[in-house]
């Protein structure tokens, strides 16, 4: 595996008392700790919520980015029922305008057994706001009163207006946490409450993650040494971290994760540097397929993180049929689809390692809520360590604020006849 310089660990480890110092500062300075070690209190209060929820046959949940990713990152776990006697709520989760889409769910689901969960931070998000208004003003049948609640601010904003002018009960976002680090708030527990998840758990494990990261050195504190190493090779030329679980229900979690990574440390530092890598989410063994090469005989640039469960869904080996000797089939006569898993999970990691590709291996021994939770946690303090050693605030995204003002600047101008340059394919 491609070695770390030694230069620039020893620079960066200048600054490791000090990221461990703030690591452990965060229990009392940052909100979402508060939130994760207060969430009884924050279930209690939801309970009614879903329970309402509950009685519906579809939910639809509208939002985007962090008012989304984490919710349904946390409700993939409830994935392996889809087939089973549907005793809850089928989530529909929109998190995009692609209008073909929108109309596509308001034509399919019955508005009387449909209930409707809106999010919204800042409670002015051009994107929930059109999915809110258009889901209103189509279903004419809908009765929002009963059938649907908004996840906001509690300040004056527009969905509190909506709120108002529909009658619709508001639940309040806390003020002190941002989107994309919301996953232990309502918004992401109420959408996995109406679906049964362990709520309790998910902020228990990630507590136990956080408490285990304090409790140690800067010797021993994994979020720390996880954020040195991807800093050291960035500085090696390392530009893209790759997230690779083998686990279906593990896909959302990658998402959510590569925003965590990039909107939290893609940006310019005090010296107008620009730093942070790209992440790039996986799912094996399907990106073995369509990635791999790339991996392998590419440009030398990545940072892997191989995600594998140590415990696999029991299926029985497959026999070898009788009269069939391709040895494409031998090889798997008497094994299992875990076998194979495991595996492939084991060829990879050997395989990257071989190419001399930097790379570290997560193993959980199952996938349950509480592992979930602390697998979310330790990313989280990964990202603020990592954010200290680069010198970036990891809690906002100026950039992105040009693109929101003009968004809205060309949309005022559609009115005046304004159009778009773009190339026609015919």
């Amino acid at each position: 595996m491609t070695e770390l310089n030694a230069t620039h660990i020893q620079d960066l480890w200048k600054n490791a008392d000090s990221v461990f110092s703030y690591i452990k500062t965060l229990e009392s300075t940052w909100p979402l700790i508060k939130h994760v070690q207060q969430a009884a209190h924050t279930i209690k209060a939801l309970q009614p919520h879903a329970n309402t929820f509950k009685k519906f046959k579809d939910v639809i949940i509208l939002g985007t980015g962090g008012s989304s990713l984490g919710g349904q990152a946390l409700t993939a776990l409830a994935t392996p029922s889809l087939y089973a006697k549907q005793t809850q709520p089928t989530l529909h989760f929109l998190d995009n305008i692609d209008s073909t889409t929108f109309q596509s769910v308001l034509t399919h689901l019955d508005p009387s057994t449909t209930g409707v969960l809106s999010i919204s931070k800042s409670g002015n998000t051009a994107e929930t706001l059109m999915q809110t208004l258009t889901l209103l003003q189509t279903w004419k049948t809908f009765t929002p009163k009963t059938h649907m609640r908004i996840i906001t601010e509690p300040k004056t904003n527009a969905m509190r207006e909506v709120a108002t002018t529909y009658e619709i009960t508001c639940i309040d976002h806390p003020l002190d946490v941002g989107g994309r680090f919301s996953a232990f708030t309502c918004v992401a527990l109420l959408p996995a409450m109406i679906v049964d998840i362990d709520v309790a758990a998910f902020c228990e494990g990630a507590n136990e993650s956080f408490l285990n990261a304090v409790n140690t050195t800067a010797e021993t504190c994994p979020p720390l040494a996880g954020a040195l190493m991807q800093v050291a090779y960035q500085r090696q030329g390392i530009s893209q971290a790759i997230l690779m679980a083998y686990a279906n229900q593990l896909g959302k979690f990658c998402e959510w994760f590569a925003q965590l990574w990039a909107e939290s440390l893609g940006k310019k530092d005090d010296s107008g540097v620009s730093v942070g890598t790209t992440p790039i989410k996986a799912i094996g063994t399907v990106d073995q397929h369509s990635q791999l090469q790339l991996y392998l005989d590419g440009p030398r640039d990545k940072f892997f993180t191989i995600l594998t469960l140590e415990t696999q869904t029991p299926l029985s080996p497959i026999s070898l049929p009788t009269g069939v000797m391709h040895p494409s089939i031998t090889a798997i006569a008497n094994r299992s689809m875990g076998d194979l898993m495991i595996a492939e999970q084991k060829a990879t990691i050997d395989t990257l390692r071989h190419h001399d590709c930097p790379i570290r291996h997560i193993e959980l021994t199952h996938l349950d809520a509480n592992n979930l939770g602390s697998l979310m946690m330790y990313f989280m303090l990964e990202t603020l360590a990592a954010a200290q050693f680069w010198n970036v605030n990891p809690f906002n995204q100026p950039a992105v604020e040009e693109g929101k003002v003009l968004a809205l600047d060309y949309l005022a101008k559609m009115t005046q006849g304004y159009t778009t340059q773009c190339v026609s394919l015919s």
